[in-house]
């Protein structure tokens, strides 16, 4: 079979997908649902996931993760299986740190009603679309582990009302295009429980490019929001009136509120003085 029917095959079950997503935005549209506030929440956990992206990065710029070629490593050598377990508490803290700043506009105030649901569903679809059709402009080859997320997920907004069981199923059957990945390198190379970290040793000696990397952050973001959908943790993103403040806005705001206090008592000193003298 010639490689390009593979990929026309792989395209051709995008088309399911993008009909349904983009009927569903249409008619989110016309019962006039808001989705920005949904698309607000994705984009936040879409630059969470970028700067977490940035940190790994990072550490492999200053040479924390071993360095080598722009080559697959060899599966049988102590670079493929020996973690840097102080570069990763390092790595996972500065994440931490970052999901800190970054969850407190999505955590919930209040229930989430039905519509705010529906759009956060749409939202983490659409952008799963504009991931795959990124991954057919760079490598059709890889929608094989793309594909499962996107048929399995699309039910996600029909199990709304299900039991638990069930809407856990359905997001945990998305994870079968990672989980064959992962389990390809386990079983064909003897990596076994390493194979994560071989994957992204890959990732940081350069064999696996900006772009795949990058697409693989936007599509655990999305998986976030839909997690926290099923989970019933999801929160649109405030407006601009209840955002609360991060902790800089609120260290300029007590910062001025003090500088404004101290001034209004050292005016109203001389005044208090020249009224007891009278």
């Amino acid at each position: 079979v010639r490689g390009w029917t593979i990929q026309l095959c792989l395209i051709s079950l995008l088309v399911p997908f993008l009909s349904a997503a983009v009927d569903l935005f249409a008619r989110c549209r016309r019962r006039g649902i808001a989705l920005r506030p949904a698309l607000r929440a994705y984009r936040a956990r879409l630059l969470f996931w970028l700067l977490v992206g940035a940190f790994f990065e990072l550490f492999a710029l200053t040479g924390v993760w071993p360095q080598g070629e722009a080559r697959p490593l060899d599966p049988s050598s102590d670079a493929a299986s020996s973690w840097p377990f102080a570069g990763l508490v390092g790595f996972a803290a500065l994440s931490g740190l970052a999901w800190l700043a970054a969850r407190k506009p999505l955590v919930p105030r209040r229930r989430a009603t039905g519509e705010e649901e529906l759009a956060g569903h749409t939202a983490a679809l659409l952008a799963l679309g504009l991931v795959a059709l990124l991954v057919v402009a760079t490598n059709p080859f890889a929608l094989v582990f793309l594909l499962p997320s996107l048929h399995a997920w699309l039910w996600l907004p029909q199990v709304r009302e299900s039991g638990q069981a069930v809407r856990f199923g359905v997001l945990l059957a998305g994870l079968a295009g990672p989980l064959l990945l992962v389990g390809s390198f386990a079983v064909r190379f003897g990596l076994g429980l390493d194979s994560p970290w071989y994957l992204a040793e890959l990732v940081a000696v350069g064999y696996v490019g900006l772009m795949p990397f990058v697409l693989a952050l936007a599509w655990a973001a999305a998986g976030a929001q839909l997690l926290a959908l099923t989970t019933g943790r999801y929160a649109p993103y405030p407006s601009r009136r209840e955002l609360p403040r991060g902790p800089v806005r609120e260290l300029v705001r007590r910062t001025i509120l003090t500088i404004l206090r101290i001034r209004a008592q050292r005016r109203a000193a001389p005044r208090d003085q020249r009224a007891l003298e009278e």
